[in-house]
């Protein structure tokens, strides 16, 4: 994985820092809603707990091309609760929600080949809030992860008289996932690292012929993050156990609804 990670890191940077000469400049913001879903499990598979709902959102880029290459910078931002369905350490279900926020910051570079395909190489930053709701048998968790992947595609377009359709394909290396973990004052603020994670993403979008200005896209992303090592936790400074972010995936789908300027 690291040296998959070295050399998509690579293939980014190239396509990040080449000199656009005589660029055009493009931006496109817009209105998004994500359906977010994270699913715990244990060394036997079986599931801890499911969180899953709707996060409403904004959409932002920035692209600028010359000739065959582009270079473009965007960020998403989504937010709201989603519900939770989980258990505490003695194994009682818990029913609450989570206050969640998701963002992205992406850089990349694509080049286009012959007959409208274009590859794909992008550094991103993904940063997660995870505030789960304290309920009448658990107390809250406060979770703040943060990532760093490398997104290294293709795309196609086709250009019907309804307007421009294109469709895109993406592996996706993330690098350990960095949490920081809230008890809410009954134990110390944790830190624990998850493993390096392979994703998926694939998504599709529509430039209507009546309004070209008008973008609509789809996308779908998968990641299985595996389980991080045990990690001391105190209380007071004092030793209390020890704690373990268990296996993971993250799955979304989004929409989105842009206007390009």
């Amino acid at each position: 994985m690291n040296s998959l990670l070295r050399a998509g890191l690579g293939a980014a940077c190239s396509l990040v820092l080449m000199h656009p000469a005589n660029a055009q400049l493009q931006g496109k913001a817009g209105v998004a809603a994500r359906y977010a879903s994270h699913t715990e499990y244990d060394s036997a598979g079986r599931r801890l707990v499911r969180e899953s709902g709707w996060l409403p959102g904004l959409a932002l880029d920035t692209a600028w091309t010359t000739g065959n290459a582009s270079w473009f910078v965007g960020v998403n931002w989504h937010r709201a609760d989603i519900g939770y369905h989980g258990q505490t350490q003695g194994g009682v279900a818990a029913e609450s929600s989570t206050a969640t926020t998701l963002a992205t910051l992406r850089v990349g570079g694509a080049y286009l080949l012959a007959r409208e395909v274009s590859i794909t190489a992008a550094l991103e930053a993904d940063l997660w809030r995870r505030d789960i709701r304290a309920t009448g048998t658990a107390a809250g968790l406060q979770e703040r992860y943060r990532s760093e992947r490398v997104v290294l595609g293709a795309s196609k377009t086709w250009q019907p008289a309804a307007g421009a359709v294109a469709t895109d394909l993406a592996l996706v290396l993330s690098t350990p996932e960095r949490m920081r973990v809230g008890f809410s004052g009954l134990l110390d603020t944790a830190t624990l690292h998850t493993r390096s994670a392979p994703g998926l993403r694939i998504g599709a979008s529509l430039h209507p012929a009546f309004a070209p200005t008008l973008e609509l896209r789809g996308a779908y992303d998968w990641i299985r993050v595996r389980r991080s090592g045990d990690t001391p936790v105190t209380r007071d400074g004092q030793f209390a156990g020890t704690v373990a972010q268990p296996e993971h995936v993250r799955q979304g789908l989004s929409l989105t609804v842009s206007r390009l300027f």
